[in-house]
């Protein structure tokens, strides 16, 4: 066993050897049944959820981490949980050293990066987005692949997705909340994995946080204009199509109506495939393909990062998207927060946050599916969280 030269201490070989053997032995504790979640030291009862269907576990709990302690997860297929620290310009590995079947133990894998806030891992290389940098972590060594992805003021670089033409798929949020945006700015860009042969696949997005592969097809999320409070539903989850142009900021809303003249048809534009809450914000993604939650099977995981300054209070929350056998997305339900079907009364998305049953005040930031089939998922001041079965 060799441990990574920066990290070279007795406590973290101990560590890798522990892991080595679980996953060789299958004798983990993720391979035996686990305690009733009651039992668990790790369970926590905040947010609420369905009882009968998940257990939610504190996997590490860093608040010095901040509003933004760990902005996107990802797993490898050996069970390393990766997330990104945007503020701290690093890139963790997060391994189960004790056999509670959770990843505990954090480990920098790379330093000094761009503000990191996209995690993608294929065919044993994790790709991080951050800023102008498209970035490939392998075998201890960290590539530049790109160096002038559209960054700087507005929204940050989106995480990453793999294609089903095996390409990399990457958005590039806008300049700033309603304007004309310059060339790939507030756009979807398409790359091979080695960062060749650039390509500009669709315009017309405020903020494309994240794109994913689902159905054979992949998705891309927006948010509205800060200028469109009063209006419902006009955060999106779009289908990625070549060429597509999704109306911003010329025009707002499944109808695309016209929002802001210059020359630009509005009945040109892509409609959303499903629509959101108002400033629900949706920010991170993940296809459902697991066998722990055959209720969610087949479904897409939004995470939707919830409103700022808003009387009525929208997302703090993640949903599941469904689809219809076209592969089409047939409509959504919340599932974190939540509540088991026998429970009386029933309190809405709002009330639940309102009485510290959900995840405000804090929010949620990052989505990643386990090997096994868990649900893992960030929220702001450095808490990653487990969903796994009863």
């Amino acid at each position: 066993l060799t441990c990574y030269k920066p990290l070279e201490t007795l406590v973290r070989c101990l560590c890798l050897l522990v892991f080595v053997m679980l996953v060789v032995s299958a004798s983990g504790a993720r391979a035996q049944a686990l305690p009733p979640c009651h039992e668990r030291p790790t369970q926590v009862e905040t947010p609420l959820v369905d009882i009968t269907r998940f257990c939610v576990e504190v996997v590490v709990d860093h608040p010095e981490g901040g509003r933004l302690g760990y902005s996107a997860l990802a797993f490898s297929p050996d069970g390393t949980l990766y997330a990104t620290r945007p503020l701290l310009g690093e890139v963790v590995a997060l391994r189960d050293c004790d056999g509670d079947g959770l990843q505990e133990t954090v480990e920098p894998v790379a330093r000094g990066l761009t503000l990191p806030n996209g995690l993608l891992y294929h065919d044993g290389a994790l790709y991080i987005t951050g800023g102008p940098h498209l970035y490939r972590w392998r075998d201890g060594e960290l590539d530049v692949l790109v160096d002038d992805l559209p960054a700087g003021a507005g929204f940050w670089t989106g995480s990453p997705a793999l294609g089903p033409d095996n390409r990399l798929y990457i958005g590039t949020g806008a300049p700033c909340d309603f304007c004309r945006p310059d060339g790939e700015r507030g756009a979807i860009l398409s790359f091979a994995l080695d960062g060749s042969d650039r390509q500009l696949v669709a315009t017309g997005l405020r903020h494309p946080a994240a794109v994913a592969l689902a159905h054979g097809a992949l998705w891309t999320v927006d948010t509205a204009s800060r200028s469109f409070s009063a209006e419902p539903d006009l955060d999106e989850l779009n289908h990625v199509e070549a060429g597509a142009h999704y109306g911003w900021p010329f025009c707002v809303g499944a109808r695309n109506r016209a929002a802001l003249p210059g020359g630009f048809d509005c009945t040109q534009a892509t409609g959303p495939a499903l629509t959101f809450p108002t400033h629900s914000s949706p920010v991170g993604l993940a296809a459902y393909d697991g066998s722990a939650f055959p209720s969610l099977q087949g479904s897409l995981l939004v995470v939707l990062h919830g409103s700022n300054n808003e009387a009525h209070m929208q997302g703090f929350a993640l949903a599941a998207v469904t689809f219809d056998p076209t592969g089409a997305p047939s409509g959504y339900q919340v599932f974190v927060p939540g509540q088991s079907p026998d429970d009386r009364p029933q309190f809405s998305l709002q009330r639940l946050n309102f009485r510290n049953s959900g995840i405000w005040p804090r929010r949620p930031l990052g989505i990643a599916v386990s090997p096994e089939g868990w649900i893992y998922f960030s929220v702001s001041d450095g808490r990653i969280l487990a969903l796994r079965p009863r």
